[in-house]
């Protein structure tokens, strides 16, 4: 089985490549967090910040079968992922597949109406994460979202992430009809990503954080202390916990 997980939110800066990064590590320790072993795939969209699979960033190993970098500002874009991964998707008739896409600030362009991106999110059978901000703005996008493409986003995971402040602070949207509706149907669920601290974020940079944890090493090779270990292990056993949720969407 295939299933794509497009992490998407309203604006830079909110943490959507943290949280594609906890998920691609989720699956990576995939028995750890009751997931099924799977080929992962790693796409970045965010061509002009590219924080998850850049340099430096997510990388073909052991555990990730392949990683690239796209441009899905245009739905001719979508097309040429599609023709791209075309061998992928017959593969996933006998294999687990799990592609997870880090999309740019910019992506609400690509999520309009019920055209060509909207077969193609249905080809690849898209799970939508939406990392929720603290802000109106960013519970109004997650809603045109739903209204613009109603089956794409039938189903779907929110994540607050704490980096940003805990759970209480984010007042607007469990204030908001949005939130009543997703969650309260059984079609949406909710998660927290853990707060990771600033000196083990700044640290370990774009290094995967299983590949961190493996060898000790961080942003540029730089070697990481005991207790930055320990709690990059910490946050990843607690993330991996928080994001396996998202298996249980679509099927």
């Amino acid at each position: 089985m295939l299933k794509t997980i497009i992490v998407d939110g309203d604006k830079g800066g909110v943490g959507k490549t943290t949280v594609a990064r906890a998920i691609a590590d989720a699956y990576a320790n995939a028995s750890d967090n009751g997931l099924p072993s799977c080929k992962i795939i790693c796409l970045d969209a965010d061509h002009t910040n590219p924080d998850f699979c850049g340099p430096g960033g997510y990388k073909q190993d052991n555990k990730i079968h392949n990683i690239g970098l796209v441009n899905l500002d245009e739905p001719k874009s979508w097309l040429e992922l599609v023709n791209a991964l075309e061998g992928v998707i017959a593969s996933a008739e006998e294999e687990e597949i799990r592609i997870i896409i880090s999309m740019p600030a910019t992506a609400k362009r690509s999520f309009a109406g019920d055209g060509e991106v909207a077969q193609v999110l249905n080809m690849l059978n898209v799970v939508p994460v939406w990392v929720m901000g603290r802000t109106a703005d960013s519970v109004t996008q997650l809603q045109a979202r739903i209204d613009s493409m109603p089956r794409q986003f039938a189903q779907g995971v929110v994540v607050t992430n704490l980096f940003f402040g805990t759970r209480d602070k984010f007042v607007i949207w469990d204030s908001s009809a949005t939130k009543k509706e997703l969650i309260g149907s059984n079609e949406w669920s909710e998660t927290s990503l853990p707060e990771l601290s600033d000196m083990i974020v700044t640290k370990v940079g774009r290094t995967p954080y299983h590949h961190a944890i493996l060898t000790g090493t961080g942003a540029g090779g730089q070697k990481l202390g005991m207790g930055d270990i320990i709690g990059l292990r910490a946050f990843s056993t607690r993330a991996g916990a928080a994001m396996s949720i998202i298996e249980k969407i679509g099927g």
